[in-house]
């Protein structure tokens, strides 16, 4: 049962909504666990609109984790440079599939960018 008319608020405009979901550990534990958790939150969060009316695209739905630092001091190492214990970024970017040049050229302008603001680049993955 809603409530009657009054100020600003009307149950004409009262309708369903979705919220979000969280998961962690409250003893601070990272477990794989959780990802599988988060990620089966995340597939039931599809109806949200977490994909677009093309059906192809998304709204940027899904899990936030903690950069697992060792992981990436390791590989930063494989590539023959010295980690000098300074923060770490991490960034995920789409390219474009099948057009080797536009991705060379996209990544140019990302290192280009990276290097004005004094970011060092340790490579890129698939």
């Amino acid at each position: 049962m809603l409530p009657e008319k009054q100020g600003l608020y009307s149950p004409e405009n009262e309708h369903d909504n979705c919220g979000a979901g969280f998961i962690c550990s409250l003893q601070g534990n990272k477990t794989n666990d959780i990802i599988h958790k988060a990620l089966d939150i995340l597939v039931k969060l599809e109806h949200r609109g977490a994909v677009s009316a093309d059906g192809k695209t998304g709204d940027g739905a899904g899990i936030h984790v903690e950069i697992p630092k060792d992981f990436f001091i390791e590989k930063i190492q494989v590539t023959g440079h010295d980690y000098d214990n300074s923060e770490i970024c991490v960034g995920m970017i789409f390219l474009p599939k099948n057009d080797y040049s536009a991705q060379e050229n996209c990544k140019t302008i990302v290192e280009s960018e990276l290097t004005k603001n004094n970011f060092s680049i340790y490579g890129w993955r698939q």
